[in-house]
């Protein structure tokens, strides 16, 4: 479903985009969520903050009061849901063989050091912080403002597959800041899966099916 929006509209949402990169780079920087999340006041905190200063307040907040969209439209249709999760369910799986399937290959060859969080047992509580970081911050923000904002305007202008590439490529550009420049193994495989979010976005129509599919990978 592409959904029209005027000038001022565009203008606004493009500001949101450029406003997140930026805070979500000094955010991660500041939380260290590159070392992963491990239970602490000090992680509850940054998820928090993070939470109620991304994804309540510049996002949500954001889009539906100050550019005027109609969230909703955005993110469900009432007659899918039960589709969109079982989408959201495979596309997970697809986007994690699609991970290995670049990432693997890329660390045997040694082009790159990818970085690797071990095998210590994570308690219930980081688990569920996990979980709430990935559906509630990193997914929620990202196919908003990525599927949800920017694929719409692209599709409209240039067609569905050219917009869906692009949004992907500006999806990958914009994690500068949150992975290092040298770690261009992890631009590669959100490029990719950027656009593997976008087409279920494309295929469901809502961004339900690409938020649960982000969430649970992530």
């Amino acid at each position: 479903m592409v959904v029209e929006l005027s000038k001022k509209q565009i203008e606004k949402g493009i500001i949101i985009l450029v406003a997140f990169v930026l805070l979500r780079a000094i955010m991660a920087e500041i939380g260290g969520v590159s070392q992963g999340i491990q239970f602490s006041l000090h992680s509850v905190l940054f998820l928090i903050t993070t939470f109620l200063v991304l994804s309540v307040g510049l996002v949500y907040l954001g889009f539906t009061k100050w550019v005027g969209v109609d969230m909703k439209k955005w993110w469900y249709d009432r007659k899918r849901i039960l589709g969109d999760v079982g989408w959201g369910v495979l596309g997970s799986i697809i986007v994690f063989i699609l991970a290995i399937s670049i990432i693997a290959p890329i660390t045997m060859l040694g082009f790159a050091s990818m970085s690797s969080q071990g095998t210590r047992q994570h308690s219930p509580v980081e688990f569920l912080m996990t979980v709430f970081f990935g559906l509630a911050i990193a997914s929620f923000q990202e196919e908003t403002i990525f599927r949800g904002f920017l694929q719409n305007v692209l599709t409209e202008r240039f067609g569905k597959w050219q917009g869906n590439i692009l949004q992907a490529a500006t999806f990958s550009i914009a994690h500068i800041g949150y992975y290092t420049l040298n770690a261009w193994p992890l631009f590669l495989l959100a490029f990719i899966l950027g656009i593997a979010f976008g087409w279920l976005k494309m295929s469901r129509g809502t961004l339900l099916a690409p938020w649960i599919a982000h969430g649970l990978f992530g």
